[in-house]
């Protein structure tokens, strides 16, 4: 019983284990093979070549953990029918290409990336799924976890020039990457911006960057002495205002031991004239009733006899001894 137990015990945290890995899966970069990426000499880069030399459509998985993590049983697929909540998953599993076990690339370490065909030739092996990629036209790809209910991950690509790819930048961002910069099995890089490619065509020589910059700084250094000018004039008057209430202290207290001097000379003798008036109604109180009854002085305890002091009842009465006859 206890090995039955704790065989169900691996089971369960493996199954755990592979279950959060599977969460770290992501897409990470998409390119859509066409005839005219054909043409294009600039397309002829290794990339985008499968194990026997035939150019294909690919997706990049990424491994976005720190740790290494099975792709195998997981599926990929492009048909939005699996989306269905209401199907067997059973049936979503015919409708979706599924990842084998059993080859040693599908292990993915921290970091890494393994890339799938979308050629529709599985017999080709592991990395080949059963569909391919739409031309001219947009599609999501949808990557589902090992028991085919859970949605890993997902992307919708719109139509891509030719021999470009899509791919993901951090912070869950993606963008186009012309067939130069394309970067399968590699860390994708943000290598451009259109805004930044904008201004540096509208200012080839950088004099409005110049400006631009030269006015930010100067406006924060305008700003800073604002603010440190309004600060000191806050801080002096505060130390104003602190000075002005402890000389008018002085001066109320200065008073007050002027009138309590007056007070002392002429009337209270050098009494607080507080405590003089206290004395005095105590005293008035005191005089006309107080809290105490009239005594007249008199002793009036008179002395009783009582056997406490009887000194008979400090002895011990000795027992009698009697003869028995």
């Amino acid at each position: 019983m206890k090995k039955i137990l704790s065989i169900l015990s691996s089971l369960a945290v493996a199954v755990t284990m592979n279950a959060q890995g599977a969460h770290d899966f992501k897409i990470n970069e998409v390119h859509v093979h066409s005839s005219e990426c054909c043409d294009s000499s600039s397309c002829s880069q290794a990339g985008y070549v499968d194990e026997y030399g035939q150019p294909a459509s690919w997706i990049e998985i990424e491994n976005t953990s720190y740790s290494t993590h099975d792709i195998r049983n997981c599926y990929l697929s492009i048909n939005p029918a699996v989306l269905d909540e209401n199907m067997p998953a059973p049936e979503r599993e015919k409708l979706m290409s599924a990842i084998p076990a059993g080859d040693p690339r599908t292990s993915i370490g921290a970091k890494q990336r393994i890339t799938f065909f979308a050629d529709g030739n599985t017999n080709r092996g592991t990395l080949h799924l059963n569909f391919q990629l739409p031309v001219g036209k947009p599609f999501t790809i949808y990557l589902f976890d090992g028991n085919a209910v859970d949605l890993l991950d997902s992307v919708r690509v719109e139509v891509l020039p030719a021999g470009s790819s899509y791919s993901r930048l951090g912070g869950g961002e993606w963008q186009v990457c012309e067939a130069d910069k394309v970067t399968p099995n590699a860390p994708n890089v943000a290598y451009y911006n259109d805004k930044i490619k904008e201004f540096k065509e509208k200012d080839p020589h950088g004099i409005a960057m110049t400006l631009m910059c030269m006015g930010v700084v100067f406006s924060c250094l305008i700003l800073l002495f604002v603010f440190f000018h309004i600060f000191g004039w806050a801080m002096n008057r505060a130390a104003k205002l602190a000075r002005v209430r402890a000389i008018r202290a002085i001066h109320e207290q200065a008073e007050r031991v002027v009138e309590m001097a007056k007070q002392g000379t002429t009337e209270t003798k050098g009494i607080d004239m507080e405590t003089y008036a206290a004395v005095i109604g105590l005293a008035l109180h005191e005089y006309f009733g107080g809290t105490h009854d009239l005594e007249s002085g008199i002793l009036t305890i008179n002395q009783k006899q009582t056997t406490w002091a009887d000194k008979s009842h400090e002895l011990r009465v000795l027992p009698q001894h009697h003869q028995a006859n």
